[in-house]
């Protein structure tokens, strides 16, 4: 509501103030003409204001100043210098052709109409100067605030992610595995527990990390793995095959352990229906591949795993991730070089 406020009220402003100076500069008029040329170059003043905050638009669109400013700059100061010179100069004809009878406009006026565009030209100049470095800093001030937006959920997701490494669920199933170890296997027991701590230690460093290389993450799902082959046996293998080259991509943290967590939790294990999950990888991407078994008893599945993975990634670099659901379930995540 304030802008337009402020564009019939700036017009009004220059239409007096150009017009008190091209005629009143030159001669003195009484009280009457004053205002009654006063309303005029008030209304006119408005309508070019008005026709120029429309030009903006349209030249913003086709010509952005992201990507093309040295032609929206050219482009704005022609459009508005001849919208406003012309304007102007038709009224100003008009005006002196009804009330006083010129019948050699140019020729009597050709000073009044010189000075006309040399101040037009200047402020045109001054406008399209201060309408540029306020628009710069209006985008780059936006720029920041959706970067600080981007961030902050950038870290709310990773925290999401976090939590369901701490939950008490997963604590007390790895508690409990480790407590039959202790008897059965002395030193395999102490190696879970060294992995478990590995994966504990990892989950709190990486929470604040945007992006992680995928060496990284494929330690971390190791450790993981264990932990999961240690409580399940037979019941569930998975092999990682992906390129030494590709080992410096970057990826964000925690997305192969929630892709390889979300199979384990969405699928029954069993010696005969065992879970098996492949890990492999392209040029641009890594797949995830499991096979489809029965689904256990009382899970919802609301895809909150799958949510958080491909938001990160449109917040990231704009690309969603791929999810196939077929004979087996598969899922596609981009890698960042």
């Amino acid at each position: 509501m304030k802008k337009y406020f402020h564009i019939p009220v700036l017009g009004i402003l220059l239409g007096i103030a150009i017009s008190y100076f091209l005629i009143y500069s030159e001669q003195q008029e009484n009280i009457i003409y004053l205002l009654k040329d006063a309303v005029l170059a008030s209304g006119l003043g408005m309508l070019i204001t008005l026709i120029i905050s429309k030009t903006i638009l349209i030249l913003n669109r086709f010509l952005p100043y992201q990507n093309q400013t040295g032609n929206r700059l050219f482009a704005g100061f022609i459009t508005h210098f001849t919208v406003a010179f012309s304007l102007t100069l038709i009224v100003f004809y008009f005006y002196q052709l009804f009330f006083f009878d010129v019948t050699n406009f140019y020729g009597e006026f050709d000073a009044v109409i010189l000075k006309l565009g040399i101040i037009l030209l200047i402020l045109t100049i001054i406008f399209e100067v201060i309408y540029f470095a306020l628009y710069s800093y209006y985008s780059y001030s936006k720029f920041q605030i959706e970067t600080v937006k981007q961030e902050r959920k950038q870290i709310e997701l990773q925290l999401k992610a976090l939590k369901s490494q701490l939950s008490s669920h997963f604590l007390f199933n790895s508690l409990n595995t480790i407590s039959s170890l202790i008897y059965k296997d002395e030193n395999k027991a102490e190696t879970f527990v060294r992995r478990l701590a590995k994966m504990y230690d990892f989950t709190l460093k990486s929470y604040h990390q945007k992006l992680i290389t995928l060496q990284e993450e494929v330690d971390f799902v190791n450790a993981y793995i264990f932990l999961l082959q240690t409580r399940f046996q037979d019941k569930f293998t998975c092999s990682i095959s992906i390129d030494d080259d590709l080992l410096t991509s970057k990826i964000p943290p925690l997305t192969l352990q929630m892709l390889v967590e979300n199979a384990v939790k969405h699928n029954q294990l069993s010696v005969d229906k065992p879970l098996n999950i492949n890990i492999k990888s392209t040029e641009k991407e890594i797949i995830i591949e499991n096979n489809i078994t029965e689904t256990p008893k009382n899970i919802t599945s609301f895809n909150i795993g799958l949510k958080n993975i491909n938001t990160r990634y449109l917040l990231l670099i704009n690309k969603a991730i791929s999810v196939i659901r077929g004979e087996n379930f598969t899922v596609k995540i981009p890698l960042i070089k």
